[in-house]
């Protein structure tokens, strides 16, 4: 399997620290039950940490992190550690979010309302369909709300709110109207929250490996019937439910690979139709812009040794919990599934600007591939989620 460099910048190993040191040796063992018993001791530690109020300890071991790998295993203990365990017989407020991507085409400008007119159907066939586990009752907002609200809540927020706070803050997310920005497919990503009642008993809660279940089919055709407007298209595609600590990064995940594939999908339509069969070059770019929490690119360019002019470009955007094997595997799977055979994926990390033209970002075309080549491209605006 071709393997991507990674571009990101870690700090190099510094003063020791508990809990990275509890990180390290978690990814560092072979052995899974000890490894989930290093899990446990950073779980518990963080969770001391967030009732002492001592938020800035754990975050201060994450921008400490000296990689991809020590980030992520303490960003999702972090979010699990947003849910404290219940005692025997206790039953607890749990916030949850349901990803839903969507996707639109139709009249460019249209406006699609950020919170749904009837969510107590949404909530009946969640409830049917089991979608929440072994819970029965929970409490679905009706506000269609966009990833940076659900990041604006600090896990040690939530861990020390008690269950009154909990049940008030569901249904106070402000809802995020869809603004179509073309006529063109665009990906958006929203979410749903609610609040759920959890026993100790209960002995399945939503997890981050739950499957999508047979609820989101007819869930899509709600949510469809609920957003519709003349002349536009809409496509809801509903992830599974996740605590709210972990729903954020898991939608964006989702939402980056749906706009992917339509990238894809149009890209090599307009190649097919015109020029043949695209040269398709996969690399790992620095970033040096100022955009919070981004630390590289993936960019997957399509070009032809026909037409110099030819270069549709994708940027997939790296934060530090970023899974860039995972990533890397879902694009080169995509262009396999396609049978595109001029398909190269750069072993080296690329700068994120031309080395010529400071001021274009830098994206490798067919004619790179020949040594002694100056024909890197700007990069025009890459579709996305809104």
């Amino acid at each position: 399997m071709n393997v991507l460099p990674d571009p990101r910048r870690f700090p190099a190993r510094g003063a020791p620290d508990r809990l990275l040191e509890s990180a390290r040796a978690s990814l560092a063992t072979g052995d899974p039950i000890a490894r989930s018993v290093h899990n446990d001791m950073l779980l518990s530690a963080i969770r001391t940490h967030y009732a002492a109020g001592e938020d800035a300890t754990v975050a201060a071991a994450l921008a400490a992190a000296a990689s991809a790998g020590e980030f992520a295993c303490l960003a999702q203990r972090a979010s699990e550690a947003a849910e404290l365990p219940l005692a025997a017989g206790e039953i607890g407020a749990r916030l949850f979010a349901i990803p839903l991507v969507v996707v639109t085409g139709g009249r460019a400008g249209a406006m699609l309302t950020g919170a749904l007119p009837d969510v107590g159907a949404v909530s009946a066939l969640l409830s049917e369909h089991g979608a929440l586990g072994d819970v029965q009752r929970f409490s679905l907002g009706n506000a269609l709300c966009a990833a940076e609200s659900l990041e604006a809540i600090a896990p040690g927020e939530l861990a020390r709110a008690d269950v009154e706070t909990l049940a008030r803050l569901a249904p106070g997310f402000e809802p995020s109207p869809i603004v179509l920005p073309s006529a063109d497919e665009s990906v958006h990503l929203r979410f749903l929250v609610g609040v759920a009642w959890v026993s100790s008993e209960a002995k399945r809660w939503i997890g981050p490996r739950d499957p999508v279940g047979k609820w989101a089919v007819p869930l899509t055709h709600a949510l469809a019937g609920q957003l519709a407007q003349p002349n536009v298209t809409v496509l809801p595609m509903a992830r599974p439910p996740l605590p709210l600590a972990l729903a954020a990064a898991a939608g964006r995940a989702a939402a980056a690979e749906v706009a992917f594939q339509l990238f894809v999908g149009g890209a090599l339509r307009k190649a097919r139709s015109s020029i043949g069969e695209p040269t398709v070059i996969v690399a790992a770019h620095r970033a040096d812009d100022a955009t919070p929490g981004l630390q590289g690119e993936v960019r997957v360019t399509f070009s032809s040794p026909f037409d110099d002019a030819m270069c549709d470009a994708w940027c997939w955007p790296l934060g530090p919990a970023e899974d860039l094997p995972s990533i890397t595997a879902s694009i080169t799977g995509l262009l396999a599934e396609c049978r595109i055979e001029g398909v190269v994926v750069v072993p080296e990390v690329q700068p994120d600007r031309h080395p010529a033209r400071p001021q274009e970002r830098l994206l490798l075309v067919h004619a790179n591939l020949a040594p002694g080549e100056d024909a890197g491209r700007p990069a025009p605006v890459p579709p996305g989620s809104h």
